[in-house]
């Protein structure tokens, strides 16, 4: 049995696994060190073809090509849009998902010779820990991979900038053979989204420990655009270039075999090109009319040749990418009073893209040569492989990860003018203790009992503002779960969250004459994802999540 870490990405996955003393890439065929995030469904022979093989058949008339289905977990896209790429209710992301990660967990254990993964840590964007509309997408993702019984253990799910941070933490020891202690500002850009996250590094019973104190993203899927980071940019690229060649909206391109094969060669183009997209940039100092005459390459589109220039890639990124870079930094630095002597880490395929590595150095004016960047990434590869190494490094409790609740969640009632009382017993940033029962305290600080008929009011609130906490309300099936447990008049209601980051209610019956809560709960039920639990919606005089 093995414990792996994987790196789940947009365009590329890599499973990484700790062996001897250092985490460690595992080639799928041999060859390669990641599996093409690519999954087509050979209509003639009715069967999902991953990774490798599916990425040499995008184009074909025979096929649907899925990319970026990642992504797609989120439930930022309309069915009409989702349509547009090829799902239906048959191939749903959440099928594309479980097909590619089954395929991608049975090859690794096939490579390794092993039977059974004990230990798989995942990494999810940042964006998916910090707002109600996308939380779930974690939780869908964590319910993929547990349900794959057969291949898995266990399930963690940990951010993507979190994992990256830890082998940040570990390179630093390789290299200087003392422990690093401080903090980190972790820069992770890939295909869908953009994470930020500052992490405290600390010594806790000899063991490297690591807190995320300052988090941030990007990456919701807006409109037909897949997230905020690379695909994003690579499509805008491509609807720019097909428009001005060919003629049309940009917006109206068809996301279909055609535009598949033309991103297919762009993003080759792209990925072979980065010291002359250096050059060339660096050449003519970002002025527009020179960079509108140099020719980057041409790409085949329904037959016909289509020019990309210079100008068309700056002219993108300026804006698709630039104004959310610009923005997510602001936000993570935003409380720091000093961030010149901030040790910081880019990591991600897109952080070598030349644009992007522009904006973060000149944003925190680092040098070519910097000693806060010294010891992070020893290796430029290192970059794509930080974050699945990171969570191997986790999976094999080489290094740990605190559990921060990403929201508050408790209970509530109204004051007689309408206002709401909030009781909550996981707060925003509080350090979680896997499995332990928390409990919404009274102002004696003793537990909150309420009556039995309120048991049904939850409240949640994402960041530490209290305007923005959402009351919600349970769907019929789990309210009806809820007025079945009680037997008592008064309830006590406790929350708790396992090393998954599963939340469970814990519903107690309350002794009125001994003024206590019994001391086990009479239900408890598992709260796999809020959207399957809760109506959401948003009562008068609160504000959203």
């Amino acid at each position: 049995m093995i414990n792996i870490g994987i790196d789940f990405g947009s365009t590329y996955t890599m499973v990484s696994v700790y062996e001897g003393s250092a985490p460690a890439t595992v080639q799928p065929d041999g060859l390669s060190y990641s599996y093409p995030s690519v999954v087509v469904y050979d209509k003639r022979k009715e069967k999902y073809i991953c990774g490798k093989a599916a990425r040499s058949k995008i184009g074909s008339s025979q096929t649907i090509a899925f990319r970026g289905f990642k992504m797609l977990l989120n439930q930022q896209m309309s069915a009409e849009n989702l349509a547009l790429r090829g799902y239906d209710s048959e191939h749903t992301p959440e099928r594309i998902t479980a097909e590619f990660l089954r395929y991608v967990i049975s090859n690794t254990l096939r490579v390794r010779g092993e039977d059974k993964v004990g230990t798989a840590v995942i990494g999810a964007p940042e964006c998916w820990f910090q707002s109600l509309r996308t939380v779930d997408a974690r939780g869908t993702l964590r319910e993929i991979c547990s349900s794959m019984t057969d291949l898995v253990e266990r399930v963690r799910i940990v951010s993507e900038p979190t994992n990256a941070a830890a082998f940040c933490v570990w390179n630093y020891e390789q290299e200087y053979k003392e422990p690093l202690n401080g903090k980190i500002l972790v820069v992770d850009y890939g295909g869908g989204t953009l994470d930020t996250a500052l992490v405290d590094v600390r010594q806790n019973g000899g063991k490297m420990q690591i807190k995320p104190e300052m988090r941030s993203g990007a990456g919701e899927n807006r409109d037909n655009e897949i997230g905020e980071a690379g695909i994003a940019f690579q499509e805008a690229v491509a609807r720019m270039a097909i428009s001005e060649a060919l003629g049309g909206k940009p917006e109206e391109i068809p996301c279909d075999s055609h535009f598949n094969q033309f991103l297919k060669s762009l993003e080759e183009q792209l990925l072979s090109a980065t010291a002359e997209i250096a050059e060339t940039m660096d050449e003519y100092s970002f002025d527009t009319d020179g960079l509108r005459d140099e020719l980057f390459c041409d790409v085949e589109y329904h037959g016909e040749p289509v020019e990309i220039s210079y100008y068309q890639l700056y002219a993108c990124y300026q804006n698709v990418i630039a104004p959310v870079l610009q923005r997510v930094l602001d936000e993570t630095t935003a409380d720091m009073k000093d961030i010149s002597k901030l040790r910081i880490a880019l990591v991600g395929g897109f952080c070598n893209f030349y644009l992007v590595r522009k904006q973060i150095y000149d944003y925190f004016k680092i040098a070519q040569i910097d000693e806060r960047t010294k010891g992070m990434i020893r290796e430029e590869e290192q970059r794509e492989t930080a974050i699945a190494h990171g969570a191997a490094l986790f999976a094999d409790n080489v290094l740990t990860v605190c559990n921060i609740a990403q929201f508050s969640i408790g209970t509530y009632a109204r004051y007689p003018d309408g206002s709401l009382f909030n009781r909550f017993a996981i707060n925003f940033g509080q350090e979680i203790v896997a499995d332990r029962v928390y409990f919404a305290l009274d102002d004696n600080g003793a537990p909150f009992h309420m009556i039995a008929g309120n048991i049904d009011k939850f409240l949640l609130n994402f960041g530490k503002r209290a305007e923005t906490a959402m009351p919600m309300k349970p769907k019929p099936e789990f309210a009806a779960q809820l007025k079945s447990i009680h037997s008592g008049y008064v309830v006590v209601i406790g929350f708790s969250m396992d090393a998954g980051e599963r939340i469970t209610v814990h519903v107690y019956n309350y002794d009125m004459n001994l003024e206590r809560r019994e001391e086990k709960p009479i239900a408890s039920l598992r709260l796999s994802t809020l959207k399957d639990m809760f109506e959401n919606i948003v009562l008068s005089g609160s504000g959203g999540a």
